[in-house]
């Protein structure tokens, strides 16, 4: 169950690193520069990281559940502000590609959250793995952007 905790703050992970700006400007139809665009980035993926530190670490199956509980909605909130970027053309192609991961992942969350609440240890347990597959491409993924927050390696 330890590593199914670590792969769902992973996925939190996930859900920011290939994340977007946020504040001043960014949203669709605005053109940020590159330096722009991963400034904002970074502070979302900080913003959000937080977030779900302040939540604190479950060391039970019960507090695990109830974690899950909080975490995916401010993994959806992060998700929604990441989506809401533009940006600039020459980053677009990784970006799309992150962010259709993103979308992936946080489908997989909702999925591991069913099968915490059901107590569906295979199921768990493949999901896990899915998510812990995908995080080594997140993250290589936010390192080619050129993010340095969101492109730490959760695991």
């Amino acid at each position: 169950m330890r590593c199914g905790l670590a792969i769902l703050l992973a996925v939190s992970g996930l859900a920011l690193a290939a994340c977007g700006g946020g504040g001043g400007g960014g949203a669709r139809g605005e053109s940020l520069t590159p330096a722009e665009f991963r400034q904002q980035a970074d502070a979302i993926c900080a913003e959000f990281e937080g977030k779900l530190n302040d939540l604190g670490s479950p060391s039970s199956v019960d507090e695990l559940a109830e974690f899950v509980d909080k975490a995916v909605p401010i993994i959806e909130e992060g998700n929604d502000r990441l989506q809401a970027l533009e940006p600039p053309d020459e980053l677009a192609d990784d970006w799309n590609k992150a962010m259709a991961l993103q979308d992936k992942n946080l489908d997989l969350t909702h999925d591991l959250q069913d099968a915490i609440h059901a107590s569906d240890d295979a199921k768990m347990q493949e999901l896990v793995a899915k998510l812990d597959a995908s995080d080594a491409e997140s993250t290589r993924l936010a390192r080619k952007i050129g993010l340095e927050n969101c492109g730490q390696s959760s695991s």
